[in-house]
């Protein structure tokens, strides 16, 4: 009777044991069900995140465990507090666009910061390379915003109109005169058809809304290949063009190797890749020694030269690396699953005769 006695008591506790887990369980999925997740778009801050949501960096900190930092990565998850409107006001506020002209000494980089972007984000933006000259009076898209920043100021002033209920964006385009197309490029708009009552709208003429130039990017005339996929990489503009054959699919700008540490030019093809791994280099004794975990979407396409996800800097349009190619982890993703060799299944994959590397031009 004892053993019987002994069994059925631990059996109890078991049982008990199961149901303060499961009311656990139920309280964190019950939390969390409440949260409000925010993906960090390209030059997003954490002091912009926490305006557009109506919250504070404080609260952002908390919630997200970031210590005493205002820096945030392309990317990157972050737990918000929020109203069932504040990611429509988000996207109101925060991707709609205004226009900048150039004033003598400015800077891309100079812009980029007094509106709170990064350089990759301007430069894409506009569609011109970070290595370009500036001149005066050029006109540069930037981020509108409802206080002028302490830099530059918004020069092209546009009417603003509040949207009103049963109001849509075909007739509000009719009401001034301009198209549909003109608003949604001048707003940002990814869907225009979630507009909201209360939306604030700047209006502006289909002439200005147009861009404002061509792409200054560079535009190849010969290629390597027409009938596959390779990758161009331009270190002169710190971008990544992904191309099958003679047409462009897919285009990023990148962080490229410093001046101590370039990243090496010619044509190669990726050899390796693997998901995340674990990353290791330079000396101690000389102070340069670094450890990283975690590296996501490592592709290798000469020795130790790799394309990679990196989570330490969103830094991109300017070099920042040891001779690796900096992306944010969402463009190495795509370039990852996009090139060859093709990845059935998790781990290191190597190329061979039956599944090639994609072929990788690097330049000047």
């Amino acid at each position: 009777m004892k053993f019987v006695f002994s069994h059925l008591h631990r059996k109890q506790r078991i049982l008990q044991a199961a149901l303060i887990l499961t009311l656990l369980l139920g309280n964190a999925l019950s939390a969390f069900a409440h949260e409000t997740v925010h993906i960090v778009r390209p030059g997003e801050t954490l002091s912009q995140i926490a305006e557009a949501y109506g919250t504070t960096v404080e609260v952002l900190r908390s919630l997200n465990n970031l210590g005493d930092v205002d820096f945030v990565w392309y990317g990157q998850r972050l737990i918000v507090e929020s109203d069932e409107t504040s990611p429509l006001r988000e996207s109101s506020v925060v991707q709609s666009i205004a226009y900048y002209r150039v004033q003598p000494g400015d800077t891309l980089s100079g812009i980029a910061n007094a509106y709170g972007i990064g350089l990759a984000h301007l430069v894409e933006l506009n569609r011109i390379s970070p290595a370009g000259r500036l001149y005066a009076g050029q006109t540069l898209a930037v981020p509108a915003r409802e206080v002028a920043p302490s830099g530059p100021v918004i020069t092209a002033d546009l009417p603003v109109h509040i949207v009103q209920a049963g109001e849509h964006i075909g007739t509000i385009a009719e009401r001034y005169g301009t198209s549909v197309n003109a608003l949604v490029r001048v707003n940002g708009l990814d869907n225009p058809s979630l507009i909201i009552p209360g939306q604030r709208l700047r209006i502006a003429s289909a002439q200005t809304a147009a861009p404002t130039q061509t792409s200054l990017y560079h535009e190849h005339t010969t290629f390597p290949t027409t009938n596959e996929k390779w990758i161009d990489v331009d270190l002169s503009e710190q971008r990544v063009v992904a191309y099958e054959g003679t047409t462009e699919v897919n285009a990023f700008i990148i962080s490229s190797g410093l001046p101590g540490t370039p990243t090496v030019t010619g044509s190669f093809r990726i050899w390796a890749k693997v998901p995340i791994q674990d990353m290791s280099g330079g000396n101690r004794a000389a102070g340069n020694y670094y450890y990283l975990e975690d590296v996501p979407w490592v592709q290798y396409f000469y020795e130790d030269y790799a394309f990679h996800g990196t989570t330490w800097h969103a830094n991109f349009g300017r070099p920042a690396s040891r001779g690796c190619i900096n992306m944010s982890p969402a463009d190495a993703e795509w370039l990852f699953r996009w090139a060859g060799p093709d990845a059935p299944g998790a781990g290191w994959l190597f190329s061979d005769g039956s599944n090639p590397g994609t072929l990788v031009v690097v330049h000047e």
